[in-house]
């Protein structure tokens, strides 16, 4: 089940609803998913998502996801009364796991350098305690430098990778030292949202026109912004 609050941050939300008109919802995620196919989006994935209408004891709507890294779209179609609607909502996921990460991170670096302080100081006492604590440090924090090279790379995984961005504080130096806004990195995030929305609107049209309801207009096709560039 998807929660939607201090998981995830909304960059932008588009909703369209159609008075009097009705249609599965089942086959318009999956009208939606055969018109992604072909786009070959990089590495996005979609999948059937459940969320709650309100409460923990209330019912469950079905949301069809479709993520590309952390950034992912939740969309929906259902029924409202003897109306319907269709919506999607933009969002950045964040690790719910990333304060036990950092705890177990911190509790490393203490082993690491616990360790390194022993050996050091099996052989020079107390001042090579000292020496080991220093070389203990540096070397755990060349570690984690080496470790983010071989994320970002790709040789372990980009699921990690989102994972280490939801990490407090280490997130954010890894963001600025391996992953930096670039002109390329917001344009294909651009890019992901515009062609996943103008598949489900193109859908929305085809669905609507085929039973003698009119297109959706410029206007409603612009979906409401709430932070993309200020991030």
């Amino acid at each position: 089940m998807a929660k939607l609050g201090k998981e995830s941050n909304v960059i932008s939300h588009w909703h369209h609803p159609k008075p009097d008109f009705e249609t599965s919802p089942v086959e318009f995620y999956a009208a939606v998913e055969r018109q992604l196919q072909p786009l070959q989006i990089p590495g996005y994935s979609v999948r059937r998502i459940d969320w709650h209408e309100g409460g923990v004891l209330t019912a469950r709507r079905e949301y069809l996801r479709v993520q590309r890294g952390r950034v992912v779209f939740d969309i929906c179609a259902a029924p409202f009364g003897t109306g319907f609607f269709f919506s999607s909502w933009l969002a950045e996921l964040t690790s719910a796991w990333g304060l036990l990460w950092l705890l177990l991170i911190v509790i490393g670096g203490f082993i690491f350098t616990g360790i390194v302080m022993a050996l050091f100081g099996a052989m020079d006492g107390i001042s090579g305690g000292f020496v080991g604590m220093f070389f203990g440090a540096v070397g755990y924090a060349a570690l984690l430098v080496f470790f983010g090279y071989l994320v970002r790379r790709g040789n372990i995984g980009f699921a990690i990778e989102d994972a280490i961005l939801g990490i407090p504080f280490v997130g954010w130096i890894y963001d600025r030292v391996f992953s930096p806004e670039t002109y390329y990195k917001l344009d294909s995030a651009l890019m992901f949202q515009s062609m996943v929305l103008t598949v489900v609107q193109d859908e929305v049209d085809r669905l609507t026109s085929a039973k003698g309801v009119r297109a959706l207009t410029e206007t409603e096709r612009k979906p409401i912004m709430r932070g993309f560039l200020g991030r």
